[in-house]
Formats: C-alpha cells, structure tokens, sequence
C-alpha cells in the first residue's frame, strides 16, 4: 500500500534555486532557458533526468547548430514552434504548439539547431534524461496534440497523455509516464509513485497545494527515487495547469558538489 508522503520526501524549487541562462551561455540572441536541474544549479540529476529547462526563443532567432550525443530530449512546446535540424544525419522536423518533439542523439550524435522561424514566441518545456539501452543512431520522433490520449482523471481534472501506455509516442529512456493536466479550483490529482520511482511537477499556471506548501506557476516539486510506493496529493488553490513526470531510478538525486548519486 502506497504511504502519504511527508515533507521530507519531496524538494520544492523556486526562482532563488533556478539559473536564467540566456545569451552569454547560448551564443545566441533571442533564447531564455530556466533551468531547475541540470550543471548550472544545485540540482545536477533527478533519476534520469540530467536537465529540465522552461525555455523561450524570440521570433525569427534561435541556435545554430551544435552538437549532442547520448542523451534524448522531449519538447513540448507549450507556444508558437520551433524547427530541428539535423546535419549530421539529415534529419529535419518542425514542433508546433501543444505537440511533443523527441529528439534522440545516439551514439553517433547530432549536430543540431533549434530555430524559431515564425511569429510568435515559441515556449517550450524541454527534459533532458539518459537513455538506456543507448540507440545507435539519432532519430526525431514527433506526437501531435490530436494523437496524445485525454482522459478525466477525477472531478474537474482533464488530462492529456504525453508518454506513458497510452501514448504512441516511445521514448528510449526510463521516463514512464507525462502527463498534462488542466485543474479547475479545488480539483485534486496526486503522483502515485511505485517502489524506486521518483517523480517532477511544474506548475504552468495557476497555484497548487501540496502539504502546507502552496506552489505559484513556475514552482518545481520534485519527489527523488526511494524506497517504497509513496502517494503525493496536489490540489489546485485556483484554475490551475500542471506537468507531471513519473520516472525510474536513474542517477538517483544528485546534488552540486555530490560524488555519486543519492546525495542528500
């Protein structure tokens, strides 16, 4: 039986424990990322997750290409598009709103840009996370809104399925289940996680609370992998959006400065 769990389960992040990284990091104009994991703040790793960033990129700017390897990324772009493309392999594609790119870097790599060739501000929720067994080659993969599954998760929840069984859209790392849900006030959801799971929720909109925590838009709950099933509930203090990953153990919880994963 899943335990409810305490405040000393989870870490909640806010803007003092992001880094705005933008032009001097890029070499580009036009790109803010907030990043909550990954090399430039305290939270270097959450199972396989190495990097989570809230990014915008102006109209008609972008980065050039460069390259990745090993790892796949998931776009989701919450507004406007943004266009890969990838010479090494010659392999294009285009991300529109409320679709999920996946781009899988192989072992070969790529040699990529992302470029946002339209009006409008692109947004795009962006995870990075190791894939295990590592593909050969780079692939990109694209779920249209129409084709993710919705369903009604409890009274006043709408949900859309991003990854997870539902979903067309496979991925090549061990992140089990994304999920988007629309919240009306007082509407509740919860992360039920497995035996060595661990768990992200980002608020998009709106305020949630969890425990005697409330979470503003742009707030971080992340649940580490332990030990046991553990039950976390969410309820939306207003209308409220939220994004929920499920994910396997991975580099356990990785901390600046840490030797190896687990560290508190």
């Amino acid at each position: 039986m899943a335990r409810s769990s305490a405040l000393a389960d989870y870490l909640v992040l806010g803007p003092e424990d992001y880094r705005v990284l933008g032009p001097a990091e890029f070499g580009a104009a036009g790109l803010l990322a907030v990043e909550s994991i990954g090399p430039y703040v305290d939270i270097q790793a959450c199972g396989p997750l190495v990097t989570v960033h809230d990014s915008t990129i102006e109209p008609h700017l972008g980065i050039g290409h460069h390259p990745h390897r090993y790892n796949e990324r998931l776009f989701y772009m919450l507004a406007g598009s943004l266009d890969h493309d990838d010479m090494l392999n010659g392999i294009r594609g285009q991300m529109g709103r409320d679709e999920l790119g996946r781009l899988t870097e192989g072992r070969r790599g790529m040699i990529h840009s992302e470029m946002n060739n339209g009006d409008e501000t692109a947004h795009a929720f962006i995870l990075v996370y190791a894939t295990d067994p590592l593909p050969e080659r780079a692939s990109f993969a694209l779920l249209s809104d129409a084709e993710a599954p919705r369903f009604e998760e409890g009274d006043g929840v709408s949900t859309k399925e991003l990854v997870g069984p539902g979903s067309p859209l496979r991925v090549h790392g061990d992140v089990r289940r994304y999920l988007d849900s629309v919240l009306d006030p007082e509407a509740a959801v919860s992360l039920s996680l497995g035996a060595d799971e661990g768990a992200l929720l980002w608020v998009e909109r709106g305020v949630v609370a969890v425990g005697d925590r409330e979470l503003a838009r742009g707030y971080t709950l992340i649940v580490p992998p332990g030990e046991g099933q553990r039950l976390i509930s969410v309820r939306a203090r207003e209308a409220s959006r939220v994004l929920r990953v499920i994910f396997g153990h991975g580099y356990g919880l990785v901390r600046r400065g840490s030797d190896e994963g687990d560290a508190a």
